[in-house]
């Protein structure tokens, strides 16, 4: 069994990769902020290092030792951390303590759409990270995934926000976005098994579940599970902006930000549909089939 770093280990991603990494009985350490965020990780036998994964002499610190470092550290707003404090200088960070280390690989996990494009910032965000790794040297395998669907966090937090949200719930656009959703517990699998495939070191990798599908179809599939009755009502994302903008000035956790409805109308599809079976030969588990069950809880109040 592999000596790994993670980083990112108390996150919506973070959790799901974790556990699956104790439970294929690695030597696991977490570099957290919180221990007591990480108790339950603890309990189960992963080493925790109290300390900031944004200072080069924790990171440097916490890999020694190791044979490889997983990276699932990203923040989808500017504050209260930065894009460059994170997304951009976390990635240069990470991969410099790995090559004082001697750490033999790393699994950097990014996002489908991660380019160089004003227009997006996250995205420009991402794509920058990608670039400060590669300019380290250090081997390394970019996982890019479409949307991640579990059943706490993550979109679902954003559904649950938007179907309390006065008396219809709001579509970006026509919601007709195209998107490759992946279940949590298969794109954790995809990251671990990564470690072993020196066949993809200094690749990007594009990852997605086994259909293409809509927002708009993701949205119902949240709708029906929860029985929320109110219409929908499709709105041109240039009509959002302006109440996005100003949410995003006066509140510390706005429903939505305007570089978030921009960026919700790129379409967001892995390399093929067989994206995950092409490179590690086993097929995930269809979205479709899984939201209704496991998206079931106590109706939102209309």
């Amino acid at each position: 069994m592999a000596r790994i770093l993670l980083l990112g280990s108390t996150g919506f991603f973070g959790r799901g990769v974790t556990h699956k990494l104790i439970d294929g009985g690695h030597q696991l350490r977490v570099l957290v902020r919180d221990p007591m965020k990480a108790a339950a990780f603890k309990a189960r036998g992963a080493q925790l290092v109290v300390g900031d994964a944004l200072s080069p002499s924790v990171v440097t610190q916490a890999a020694q030792g190791v044979e490889h470092i997983i990276s699932l550290i990203a923040v989808r707003r500017n504050r209260p951390q930065s894009y460059l404090a994170v997304n951009v200088d976390g990635p240069r960070i990470m991969a410099e303590a790995a090559k004082a280390a001697g750490v033999r690989s790393i699994v950097f996990v990014s996002v489908i759409g991660a380019r160089m494009d004003p227009h997006y910032k996250y995205l420009t965000s991402r794509w920058m990270g990608e670039q400060e790794l590669a300019k380290t040297g250090v081997a390394g395998t970019i996982l890019r995934f479409s949307l991640i669907l579990a059943e706490e966090g993550g979109v679902l937090n954003d559904f649950e926000r938007f179907a309390k949200f006065g008396p219809v719930v709001v579509i970006p656009g026509d919601g007709q976005t195209k998107f490759q959703p992946i279940l949590r517990e298969d794109a954790a699998r995809c990251v671990i098994e990564a470690i072993a495939k020196p066949e993809l070191l200094g690749k990007i990798i594009e990852l997605g579940g086994p259909e293409v599908v809509t927002f708009e179809s993701i949205f119902d599939w949240f709708l029906q599970a929860r029985g929320v009755k109110k219409p929908k009502v499709r709105v041109p994302p240039g009509l959002l902006i302006p109440g996005a903008a100003v949410m995003e000035a006066v509140l510390s956790n706005p429903i939505v930000t305007p570089d978030e409805i921009i960026t919700s109308q790129l379409p967001n599809l892995a390399e093929g549909i067989d994206s995950v079976s092409t490179r590690f030969g086993w097929r995930p588990t269809a979205p479709s089939s899984w939201a209704p069950m496991h998206w079931k809880n106590e109706a939102v109040r209309r």
